[in-house]
């Protein structure tokens, strides 16, 4: 499987750089100072212990050059935030995209743009910190990506007719099973939006609420621990109201997951609008109210935090 990775930042880099690592045909495509040190030096990684590898790659300034490069291309995984005036999508057709984007409406949009079968929904795991071009830190905890198919209820098994559905779905096995060869995480599951929708309840969350009080999240979960379930109660409702049927102790479930995170921590999210960075604002908060809208859900206090925090980022620009 020849897999190429938009971006080569946290996740893209770190993932991309274990599979190539383990022999694996992967390839970058980036620009500016990342695709220097790329083509210059490679991917520097360092793991949990601070063991540091650098890992030679293959690297392009567009997915042509990148396909050529690679002598074709199965799949695309798009590991880039999804920022105000960035392109969210790759240049790519009739290939299967991957989406890692913390936000829940991004796959609904590769949809639009690439048609449900051309879509595999991610989820990422792992707290990964950008030290500087091609250079990531992993910390200690989950490294996973999660996927799966638009359509759902057959990846797990095998593909019944040929058509474009399982052909997604055997994508989403193979691309797996390169994961796992890499010793990276991660499941095919039949219900992706299951996932998606159930990390939003924390990171979004977490994060919009983080930024908002400038505090992380052992503050979060003690003194403004009643507006955080309230928020994660209007995404569940959301969740609910687009048909993805959540297990019913989700909140509770998220909160015991906030309660075992070390105190310090924050959210990307959150750290760039704090440090006044191009920020996911709108594709994390700003998703759950247009997806609330849709589905005729109510949001109020995501619609009190998304201003808040417009009016403080634009009362600084």
């Amino acid at each position: 499987m020849k897999i190429g990775f938009l971006g080569a930042g946290a996740v893209g880099g770190y993932f991309g750089g274990l599979m190539a690592q383990a022999g694996q045909d992967v390839g970058f495509v980036a620009r500016g100072e990342t695709l220097e040190v790329l083509r210059s030096t490679g991917l520097t990684l360092i793991d949990p212990d601070d063991n540091t590898t650098t890992i030679p790659v293959t690297s392009a300034e567009s997915f042509s050059e990148l396909r050529e490069a690679l002598g074709g291309l199965d799949v695309v995984i798009v590991a880039t935030k999804a920022l105000p005036g960035n392109e969210t999508f790759p240049d790519v057709e009739g290939i299967p995209v991957v989406t890692t984007h913390n936000s829940v409406e991004v796959p609904y949009l590769a949809a639009e743009r690439f048609g449900e079968n051309n879509v595999l929904p991610g989820v990422i795991r792992g707290y990964l910190t950008h030290l500087g071009p091609a250079k990531i830190k992993l910390h200690p905890g989950p490294l996973s990506l999660n996927v799966g198919t638009f359509v759902g209820g057959s990846v797990g098994e095998g593909a019944a007719d040929g058509s474009t559905t399982d052909r997604a779905a055997a994508v989403a096995r193979e691309l797996t099973e390169h994961l796992h060869a890499a010793d990276i995480g991660g499941k095919c599951l039949d219900d992706i939006f299951v996932d998606v929708w159930s990390k939003a309840l924390f990171v979004t969350t977490t994060g919009e609420l983080g930024a908002l009080a400038n505090q992380p999240l052992g503050y979060l979960r003690t003194e403004l621990r009643g507006s955080l379930e309230q928020l994660m109660r209007e995404v569940e409702a959301v969740a609910r109201g687009s048909n993805v049927a959540l297990p019913e102790n989700i909140v509770k479930k998220t909160l015991g997951f906030v309660d075992q995170q070390i105190p310090e921590a924050t959210s990307s999210m959150q750290r760039d609008i704090t440090a006044g960075k191009p920020n996911e604002l709108d594709a994390q908060v700003g998703a759950i109210i247009r997806m609330g809208q849709k589905a005729c859900v109510e949001t109020p206090l995501h619609g009190l935090v998304y201003g808040a925090l417009q009016g403080r980022l634009a009362a600084t620009s």
